[in-house]
């Protein structure tokens, strides 16, 4: 009986031994890291640089890996996408992806419906990431759009992501309460607007005359860029509207302190 019992105990053992071999190891979880995305379309495969061509080019970053902030910054990414380049009243496209072949398709629509109609449409986004450190990912984007009228569309958007969460960042999670006081007197210097002034008595806009900061700011290891785009806050005609401050200066009301990321 203990013959059979021996060979019979190591077979068993033999097995349960290949079977924790054959057991997935757990794989350490990569860090967050990003990519670059192009999506292009044309109309009738024509060449944008030779001119005259209808077209849309869409250049943004993609976050991978981390544990789960990245699907949050590329919703953030996209949503901005969508936003800026789909005028539509109703509910337009729901990717990058889409966009693009609505944008010739819409084009295509109004050529037929008005023959005469002759010049070309194009939308260029080109996002990169601008700075990056421990406690931040800041983004920037230019944007050029012409889909008739007058003029074209011409932008520029920061974009702020707290790495950790994927959390969009607003000028309240960057800046202490005090940075818009300080911002808003070296403003109304420059414009030779007095304090005890209405802020829009030069022609601004500023929404309830009441100064404040534009959504749109970029960080990086030397300095903090305040950016107004056209339409913000002021006519067209008058353009632009950007202010510059060394971090230096402005560290005092600055919430990020870490250094940048290797």
């Amino acid at each position: 009986m203990k013959r059979i019992l021996l060979p019979l105990l190591s077979a068993l053992l033999f097995f349960a031994c290949a079977d924790e071999k054959k057991e997935p190891e757990n794989k350490p979880e990569q860090a967050l890291s990003f990519s670059s995305k192009t999506i292009e379309k044309t109309l009738d495969a024509c060449e944008p640089e030779k001119g005259e061509c209808t077209f849309i080019s869409l250049t943004y970053p993609i976050a991978q890996n981390g544990h789960g902030e990245a699907d949050k910054i590329n919703k953030t990414i996209e949503e901005y996408i969508l936003k800026t380049i789909d005028y539509q009243e109703e509910a337009g496209a729901e990717k990058p992806e889409d966009l693009a072949e609505n944008f010739i398709k819409n084009y295509q629509e109004t050529a037929a419906e008005f023959p005469e109609y002759e010049l070309p449409w194009e939308a260029t986004i080109n996002g990169k990431i601008f700075y990056r450190t421990e406690d931040l990912i800041s983004m920037k984007f230019n944007t050029d759009m012409f889909t008739g009228g007058a003029h074209g569309y011409r932008s520029t958007r920061y974009l702020n992501f707290d790495p950790d969460n994927g959390k969009n960042l607003e000028p309240e999670d960057l800046f202490t309460s005090e940075f818009i006081d300080y911002v808003e007197k070296d403003f109304r210097e420059k414009k030779d607007i007095p304090m005890d002034k209405n802020i829009n008595n030069t022609g601004m806009f500023f929404e309830n005359d009441q100064f404040h900061l534009p959504q749109n700011i970029g960080i990086s290891k030397d300095k903090v860029i305040l950016h107004y785009n056209a339409y913000e806050i002021a006519p067209y005609a008058a353009g632009n509207f950007i202010l510059t401050y060394p971090r230096s200066e402005i560290q005092q009301f600055l919430k990020l302190r870490t250094k940048p990321k290797a």
